[in-house]
């Protein structure tokens, strides 16, 4: 089913000013979420089809075609309008001109970059087109549009594609379907980013003599352009119409005369040949009376037509079991007009259709003042051509040498022309339900018609479709909002969420769709290559690791954990490299790989804690000062060098994968190794009395010394307390709550249980911080044991 809140669109309004656009009313979207239709041909009109797409940055041209009514540039669509090196793809629906001659000029004189799309029999038949455009142009008067050179250049870059196969262009996912119309004739049906569209070309619903009508895509599309060649126009029953035109091709022969078949080269031209053949088979009286296709290319192209025969419809492909049914008994080529002068009655298949030049014009010219003759108009008569003048009852016609000729020959118009007329293109889009109609390809008085005809259908239906009719160079624009969803793919689709658990992963676009995978699948489903980043940061530094601990223990306080290397840790490393923790070690003795690694890679935290109470172990056990600190697993190292020749200080050095939660911790870590370097203030006063006080055997002064760096030690993290040596105690206000720390007993006191606790974590830490320093030996910590592991010079505990 469509989604009609996607596509929903009140009805259009257009500013009596308003030329270039035509846009529904509403609220404003994003330019991504617009779709923008615009014809630089075929707008209103009938040649020169040329139809822009835009939506999500893609840019797709619907056929290019010159109009056979006009002569050299004036013939072309409006490629000023727009900046061809934009357009991601060129999609020709079939080989007639009005629809694929303008491809060699825009390939050779324009910026256009695109792919180009037709199918198998589309190209083939081309080549030979444009080869005969080109020598046509250089017989003519008029201004050539494009050489042999722009023609090959053209060729090479044509792509070909088969009826119902997907191509995706950079996110363009097209697929061609058959169109009836002329062999290898196809609509293209696009989807760009899950909007979907069709484009039918000149198309045909019914069945003719050699091929089958056109397809009905299966899912059906948001928005539809369509031909509106015969507006509200119905055709005759094709079996009525080939009785009425056998028929007339009858009578101008009793009569004497001689029948004028002007037609396109290729396409009607071979359904007609089989209509009189098989009449000429019927009755035996005319196989006396010649019938003449006066075509080169439309004889060259026949082999085309063998070749094909997988696209014509089951009676073609079961004629062709028996004998080729291209292969004309009845049908005599020529080569001139010159062939005719001695020829009685006779049938004359000769191009073009329209009668603007070339033989068929010449053969009007020539017989047009005899009423035993008559031409019949079996094609679509494009306005402002010699065959839509002859329908209007005209009683002369102006001659290409300028003079003035009679027209006494008789004149009908039996379509053969392989268009939709009314009744198909209603039942066409009944069956595809599409939200949104543009129409095309049709003069301005059939297509309002038609648009009228359309939306009242809808209407009494209860459906909702909005039918569009612009001119060239007018702006359709829809908006259409599709609904964005990510699959999730690989390690993480392993085990599928519950409806509420939050899925972590790397988002990646490839597009217009969406993928949610784990960092280590990204070359699995992507083309992205991944590489881990190393950062190494040298900063001199004099401070002791014990005191940097202390500091980013307080920092990262049930966030982060902070562990010791050792100088074993640091053997195992390269030379030259910080140690390595203990979970790259663990890696090393484990080179486990796969999705099972990283799901275990994420277990790290209960072996922190082991490592660090460890760590407190071997502090009891009077280890040696570490040389090194781990944060997080070894996710960020630590390590202090001493001075050499090539450094010439002392520093810390510090080094990390990039990540952001892991530079976002290295941030941390500079910044506090930076502010460690500037000592709290009275920290080294309080050391040196200390000192003084353990030369001189003052217990009471070593004491108030000591509270004094507890106090100095304490200010970093909480900001400077009151210090009351009489009492050992110290004063501290710690976010809004109050908090007294009597250090003699290691008590806290504050109401606020949280603020209490992280006080008391602090002392802790300073003990086990200070506890390796010379003034520690004498003094008893929080831990219970003294400096001296057995006794202090002043007694003892």
């Amino acid at each position: 089913a469509l989604p009609p809140a996607d596509m929903a669109a009140p009805p259009i309004e257009i500013s009596a000013g308003m030329k270039r656009s035509i846009a529904a009313t509403g609220t404003p979207t994003d330019g991504d979420d617009m779709l923008e239709i615009m014809p630089l041909g075929a707008g209103s009109e009938v040649g020169r089809s040329c139809v822009l797409a835009k939506y999500k940055g893609k840019s797709v041209m619907f056929d290019c075609g010159v109009h056979p009514g006009y002569a050299g540039i004036a013939s072309l669509p409006y490629f000023d309008e727009v900046d061809l090196s934009t357009v991601d793809c060129m999609l020709v629906t079939h080989f007639h001109l009005d629809h694929c001659a303008a491809v060699p000029f825009v390939v050779g004189h324009t910026n256009f970059r695109g792919r180009i799309l037709m199918t198998h029999p589309t190209k083939a038949i081309f080549s030979m087109l444009m080869t005969d455009f080109v020598k046509l142009n250089k017989q003519g008067d008029g201004e050539a549009l494009f050489t042999e050179k722009d023609v090959k250049a053209c060729m090479e870059r044509i792509e070909v594609i088969d009826f119902h196969q997907e191509v995706d262009i950079d996110g363009i996912k097209v697929t061609p379907y058959r169109a009836g119309h002329v062999l290898g004739a196809c609509m293209f049906y696009v989807d760009i980013g899950g909007l979907r569209a069709l484009y039918t070309g000149d198309y045909s619903r019914t069945p003719d003599r050699h091929l089958p009508g056109a397809d009905l895509p299966p899912v059906p599309p948001h928005v539809v352009i369509c031909e509106s060649t015969y507006g509200v126009s119905p055709h005759s029953p094709r079996e009525e119409r080939e009785r009425r035109f056998t028929d007339r091709v009858h009578q101008i022969l009793n009569r004497g005369g001689k029948v004028l078949l002007p037609v396109v080269a290729l396409g009607r031209a071979q359904e007609l040949l089989l209509i009189l053949e098989d009449y000429w088979v019927k009755h035996p009286e005319l196989r006396g009376v010649p019938i003449y296709q006066a075509s080169a290319l439309a004889r060259r192209a026949m082999t085309v037509y063998q070749t094909y025969i997988n696209v014509l419809n089951s009676d073609m492909k079961a004629a062709f079991e028996e004998a080729n049914p291209f292969v004309f008994n009845h049908v005599n080529h020529l080569s001139s007009a010159n062939g005719l002068d001695d020829v009685g009655p006779c049938v004359v298949l000769a191009t073009p259709s329209m009668l603007q030049s070339g033989l068929s014009r010449e053969l009007f010219e020539a017989w047009c003042g005899d009423a035993n003759n008559g031409v019949i108009i079996a094609d679509f008569a494009v306005q402002g051509t010699l065959a839509r003048e002859i329908l209007s009852d005209c009683k002369s016609i102006q001659s290409r040498s300028g003079g003035e000729l009679p027209l006494k020959m008789s004149v009908d118009a039996i379509s053969f022309s392989a268009h939709a007329d009314y009744p198909q293109t209603q039942q066409f889009l009944d069956a595809l339900a599409p939200p949104h109609v543009v129409l095309v390809h049709g003069e301005a008085g059939e297509m309002g018609k038609l648009k009228r005809a359309l939306e009242g259908k809808a209407a009494a239906d209860g459906k909702k479709m909005h039918v569009y009719s612009p001119k060239n160079c007018q702006a359709v624009e829809i908006k259409h909002s599709g609904s964005k969803t990510a699959k999730v793919l690989g390690a993480l689709a392993e085990n599928p969420p519950a409806a509420g658990d939050r899925v972590r992963g790397l988002l990646v676009r490839k597009d217009f769709g969406h993928m949610l995978v784990a960092p280590g699948d990204l070359p699995e489903y992507t083309k992205l290559a991944t590489a881990a980043v190393k950062q190494r940061q040298m900063i001199p530094t004099e401070t002791p690791l014990t005191d940097l601990r202390f500091a980013l223990e307080a920092l990262f306080e049930g966030i982060h954990t902070v562990t010791s290397l050792h100088k074993e840790s640091e053997r195992e490393g390269s030379k030259g490299s910080p140690p390595a923790s203990p979970k790259a070690r663990a890696t090393r003795a484990s080179p486990k790989r796969g999705k099972k690694a990283k799901a275990e890679a994420v277990k790290d935290e209960p072996a922190e804690l082991d490592a660090v109470k460890a760590e407190e172990d071997a502090a009891d056990a009077g280890e040696p000062e570490p040389e090194g600190l781990s944060v997080n697993g070894g996710a960020l190292t630590i390590v202090r060098r001493a001075a050499s020749g090539k450094t010439g200080v002392a520093h810390a050095l510090v080094e990390w994968s990039s990540d952001p939660l892991t530079d976002m911790i290295a941030d941390a870590v500079l910044s506090v190794i930076l502010q460690l370097a500037e000592e709290p203030a009275g920290l080294a006063e309080a050391e040196k009395a200390h000192k003084n006080a353990l030369e001189a055997r003052d217990k009471d002064g070593a004491a108030n010394a000591r509270l004094r760096i507890v106090a100095a030690m304490l200010g970093v993290q909480f900001g400077d307390p009151d210090v009351d040596e009489p009492n050992q105690t110290l004063r501290l206000r710690v976010e809004n709550a109050d908090a007294v720390v009597r250090y003699g007993t290691r008590s806290v006191e504050c109401v606020d249980p949280a603020t209490r606790a992280r006080v008391e974590t602090a002392l802790e830490r300073i003990d086990v911080a200070i506890a390796d320093s010379a003034f520690a030996r004498t003094l008893p910590s929080v831990s219970g044991m003294s400096g001296s592991r057995g006794g202090s010079a002043l007694g003892g505990t």
